[in-house]
């Protein structure tokens, strides 16, 4: 099968840059390991949509040599680095990348453009030349457009962008819908993204076990949380849950990087039990994993978004072997609670207890429960499985 595939994969010098944000790592963490897995059994051609910060806080023209990483080859979209000149860009190159592709390619039968983000200016060239090449095109919906320009973020926006967002989104809507196949992190992202009812496959993820080390550690009297610290992810329930365990020999540990990043800090001089351990390397949050005792993620189950979404840290959190708790939420699959620790209330009394009878278990008992959900992600929710079943069902709809 030969693919045309736009993502945001890098080389490893770029990935030191872009790995301050944990959504950046999850999403780079996730091609990566889709990209080696691909690559073994396809020819694929890899185009990098590689995002700065607009001029003057950054040079204003983004042009890099392609680079190499495993099987894989990576070729950067170069830019003029100013608004509205930087989505032009995006938007030609695309158009006659994948016309030159399509000539190169014209004697395959088996020729696909594979997105696996939804960038308009991209993705409106993809649509636009899928429709006049008669190519079939595929995307990955990880999360939803329709959260990331959520009204607090419109609100934050420079002015020349909110002249702009209505028509922006209007089109971020067209061309969600205008794909010939989908794959969705969760189940109801079809009532948003696949209105016409294509073909369409649910797969959480990919677990990247890359630099992963699985020896056991020493384990501590903490309970810890690590991601992205927004106020929307349920980061100040965490805090008030654990006010609420007046146990002074428990720790709560936070790693991460968000708008709730002060709050904790104020929080935790307050309360010499929590530590904020600030954005660390991916190696060391995984250390931290392993030394606690209960990892927790504390999404409100009411939040429309939690619908919408399979939370990137689950597969990290899993393989730990550190037990997992967290609300009940309507993107994780059934047959993963088989595997967590969960309750269906959000409120904070009730999380408490809940949190203080599972650190009353054995230890023997936290253990086993611990591998056997790291076993099923390890098993179940590799890289080998994962990318065979997206591409069988591709191989059977084309």
């Amino acid at each position: 099968m030969n693919i045309l595939y736009f993502g945001r994969m890098c080389d490893f010098e770029l990935y030191d840059k872009t790995k301050k944000n944990p959504y950046d790592v999850a999403q780079l963490s996730y091609e990566q390991s889709f990209i080696e897995e691909a690559c073994k059994k396809n020819n694929i051609d890899i185009l990098s949509i590689y995002q700065i910060r607009n001029f003057p806080k950054e040079k204003i023209f983004f042009r890099r040599k392609k680079a190499n990483i495993q099987n894989a080859k990576i070729k950067y979209i170069p830019f003029i680095n100013i608004p509205f000149f930087k989505e032009i860009c995006f938007f030609i190159y695309t158009c006659f990348a994948i016309l030159f592709w399509n000539i190169k390619n014209r004697n395959e039968k088996e020729r696909i453009i594979y997105a696996n983000i939804h960038y308009p200016p991209v993705s409106l060239g993809i649509v636009l030349m899928g429709k006049i090449l008669k190519l079939k095109k595929i995307i990955t919906f990880t999360d939803l457009p329709l959260f990331t320009y959520s009204r607090e973020r419109i609100k934050k926006m420079p002015v020349y962008k909110k002249c702009v967002i209505r028509p922006y989104l209007n089109l971020v809507n067209f061309l969600q819908h205008s794909y010939d196949f989908y794959v969705l992190f969760s189940e109801p992202m079809k009532e948003i993204v696949n209105k016409n009812n294509k073909p369409y496959i649910i797969m959480e993820g990919i677990y990247n076990k890359n630099n992963i080390i699985l020896e056991k550690e020493k384990k501590y009297n903490a309970i810890a949380y690590a991601g992205t610290l927004n106020k929307e992810l349920g980061i100040q329930k965490i805090l008030d849950v654990f006010e609420s365990l007046k146990d002074e020999s428990i720790e709560l540990w936070i790693i991460g990087k968000g708008d709730m990043e002060e709050t904790i800090k104020k929080t935790a001089e307050k309360d010499k039990r929590i530590k904020f351990l600030g954005f660390l390397p991916k190696s060391e949050v995984f250390k931290y994993l392993k030394e606690a005792k209960l990892l927790i993620n504390l999404r409100n189950p009411e939040d429309k978004y939690t619908k919408y979404s399979f939370p990137s840290k689950t597969f990290e959190y899993m393989v730990s072997g550190t037990p997992f708790f967290t609300t009940k939420l309507e993107g994780i699959p059934s047959e993963y609670y088989n595997y967590l620790y969960c309750i269906d209330s959000y409120e904070t009394n009730r999380i408490a207890e809940k949190i203080k009878k599972i650190l009353e278990k054995d230890e023997s008992e936290l253990e086993e429960f611990g591998l056997q959900a790291r076993k099923f992600i390890l098993k179940n929710k590799n890289a080998e499985k994962q990318v065979k079943k997206i591409f069988d069902f591709l191989q059977d709809k084309i």
